[in-house]
């Protein structure tokens, strides 16, 4: 098992760090990917964690939100080019539009808003259901990518699998003890399709990411809630806790179920 030392998702400037062009590539590890062998491709939560990380480093603001389209295959991708451009806001927040390429060819379109007002109060709604923790969960090996892919990168365990009513709660960890920032949230959000097994394999059509807070490095519960299959479609969404309940993250997705599920996570 390959472990990533370095977050696998952080851009860098395409033109030097001097210069603020917007232009960020992302050097794509086998980290950042999933697939068999011989077909890797960029994870789609890898791509939306580094237009996160793009449009945070240009704004030099925190985020709040983005949502990302995903518009073609990332297959053997050496590199991901994105731009990022401030297209709206004003004293407090930032809003932002981006887009990603491989080999100059369109793979992902992008928005989102970057900031923060002061003075504040937090005031956090949802709760924490109650399952059983990381100790008691039962462990799950994902084996449907490349050795050094992105499922070696985290730990894996399932607190609740509701079939019927299409809920699932799981908990992750990074097996690299990286922070749980807007990025490695963001990677965990794209989760979604493996929470249900008719929906394994399928493909996302988009992801809604929604930051809350960050937190130490640690046990995240990923509670998914699928809220229907239609037209060959699934639609649902996700609440992301820290150990100790504090709500961290939001997100939801359309995806395209697979003609012919995967099934087991095996």
């Amino acid at each position: 098992m390959s472990i990533a030392r370095f977050p696998f998702w952080r851009v860098v400037p395409k033109h030097g760090s001097s210069q603020r062009s917007g232009e960020f590539i992302l050097p794509v590890m086998p980290p950042a990917t999933a697939g068999p062998d011989g077909a890797p491709h960029i994870m789609g939560g890898v791509a939306l964690a580094a237009i996160v990380d793009a449009m945070q480093l240009d704004s030099e603001l925190p985020l709040l939100w983005a949502h990302v389209q995903f518009l073609g295959p990332t297959q053997h991708a050496e590199e991901l080019v994105l731009q990022v451009e401030q297209c709206g806001g004003g004293q407090a927040v930032a809003q932002y539009a981006a887009s990603a390429h491989v080999n100059a060819r369109p793979t992902h379109r992008a928005s989102g808003a970057l900031g923060y007002r002061e003075p504040y109060e937090q005031a956090l709604f949802a709760r924490m259901p109650e399952v059983v923790g990381p100790d008691d969960a039962t462990p799950v090996e994902i084996s449907h990518s490349s050795p050094g892919g992105l499922p070696d990168q985290f730990e894996y365990r399932v607190a609740l699998h509701d079939e019927r009513r299409g809920t699932h709660a799981v908990w992750t960890r990074s097996r690299a003890d990286f922070a749980i920032d807007a990025g490695w949230l963001a990677i965990i959000s794209d989760l979604f399709l493996g929470a249900h097994p008719a929906s394994r394999g399928g493909s996302s059509l988009d992801a809604m990411f929604r930051f809350v807070q960050g937190a130490d490095p640690g046990w995240v519960l990923s509670v998914t809630e699928f809220a229907a299959f239609e037209r060959g479609t699934v639609h649902g969404s996700a609440r992301h806790f820290a150990e100790d309940g504090r709500l961290l993250a939001i997100s939801s997705q359309t995806g395209v179920l697979p003609r012919i599920p995967r099934g087991d996570l095996g």
